[in-house]
């Protein structure tokens, strides 16, 4: 059982060999008889599955074979022992489970793609981020949500200022002893002595952090909001030398060492809760903004198409709404019917993949916080 992340959500959205199973539960957090009232509601979710999976056609032999992962998972008590507020589960005759930090609505979707636009929002309120936890002792990258943060290991970066400042006098050492190039008889060199003065502080620590820099870029490639802990004069040093573009502003003063993690992530949470928050305001005030233009629309087809070309910047989603049709990639044109018919798939699910997949952005909202009252509006790049 895995904290859902957005690699899983690419690597989720690439299967389109159906029957596909999406299960949405809410779970009860491990107590007295928490097993038995997650597992019930389990076998009443698969009862559903059951259904749908023999209303497509399949024997119910077959029918067992898709589901048979799943039932399994009623007996596995280590399972449920780290039961949050939810589940999403995808089957195929394997499983996937993801443990959700919100409950989610009680969904089951059979169909030729996994259902995963439920798990947008709730990507939307455990949105990661990244915490770099600063002090001349060591250096920390841990990756953050709303439930906990986690380390990263930072590769070959100097685990302190005490071992690179190691490596650092070793190479000066070499390199102010030295052989001249005049040379004395015999072939021996004469050796010369170079300036060695006190090193200046700050130039140790930023070429520390040059490291820890190096380490994170080659770390970090998924362009999530960095924030930054540390003691008041080391923070502006460290800014000298990022190169991670999504560095943010606003940053926990204090020593990383002394506040301990749960500090650290519940300072971290806020900021990148106000970060996250920034984001969906700045998109839709550009929205509003160029509304009278190609760059903002609410046309079905023209964002379902946008998206799938890469052009989505941002994407608003009602949670409430559906947009059953079919896309044809190769002859550029989308089909929109009313109603669900067989062949169809959720479009805004397609859109909001897409969206994802080429960088951009997607906020799924209630229905009455949507701009233009629309089930669905996106500002294009282009």
């Amino acid at each position: 059982m895995d904290v859902l992340s957005l690699p899983d959500l690419k690597e989720l959205s690439g299967h389109t060999d159906g029957p596909l199973v999406s299960i949405y539960m809410q779970t009860q957090p491990f107590g007295p008889d928490s097993q038995l009232e997650n597992v019930g509601r389990l076998k009443n979710l698969l009862k559903s599955a059951s259904a749908q999976l023999a209303e497509m056609g399949l024997r119910p032999a077959e029918v067992e074979a898709v589901l048979d992962p799943v039932r399994r998972l009623s007996d596995d008590r280590p399972f449920w022992l780290r039961a949050e507020a939810g589940l999403a589960i995808f089957a195929d005759g394997g499983v996937r489970v993801f443990r959700l930090p919100e409950a989610p609505p009680e969904t089951v979707v059979v169909g030729s793609r996994y259902h995963l636009r439920p798990l947008l929002a709730l990507l939307g309120s455990d949105r990661h981020f990244y915490l770099l936890a600063l002090s001349q002792k060591r250096a920390r990258l841990l990756r953050g949500s709303v439930t906990g943060l986690t380390e990263i290991d930072l590769g070959d970066a100097p685990s302190s200022l005490a071992e690179a400042l190691r490596w650092d006098d070793f190479e000066k050492r070499s390199l102010q002893y030295h052989s001249a190039t005049n040379g004395t008889s015999g072939g021996r060199r004469s050796p010369v002595f170079h300036g060695s003065g006190e090193p200046d502080p700050k130039d140790e620590i930023m070429r520390y952090f040059r490291e820890i820099d190096r380490a994170l870029v080659e770390q970090v490639k998924d362009g999530a909001p960095l924030i930054l802990a540390g003691v008041d004069y080391v923070l502006p040093l460290y800014r000298e030398v990022n190169s991670y573009p999504a560095l943010y502003t606003q940053a926990i003063v204090g020593s990383p060492d002394s506040l301990g993690d749960e500090a650290l992530h519940e300072q971290s949470a806020a900021i990148a809760a106000e970060a996250f928050s920034a984001e969906q305001r700045q998109a839709a005030e550009r929205i509003d903004a160029l509304w009278a233009t190609p760059r903002a629309t609410s046309d079905p087809e023209t964002f379902v198409l946008a998206a799938i070309h890469g052009r989505v910047e941002a994407l608003f989603i009602s949670n409430e709404a559906t947009l059953w049709g079919t896309v044809d990639e190769a002859a550029d044109s989308v089909e929109l019917h009313t109603l669900q018919q067989p062949t169809d798939e959720d479009l805004l699910d397609l859109a909001a993949l897409r969206t994802i997949l080429a960088g951009g952005s997607v906020f799924p909202l209630p229905a009455a916080h949507m701009p233009r009252d629309a089930a669905a509006v996106a500002l294009l790049r282009y």
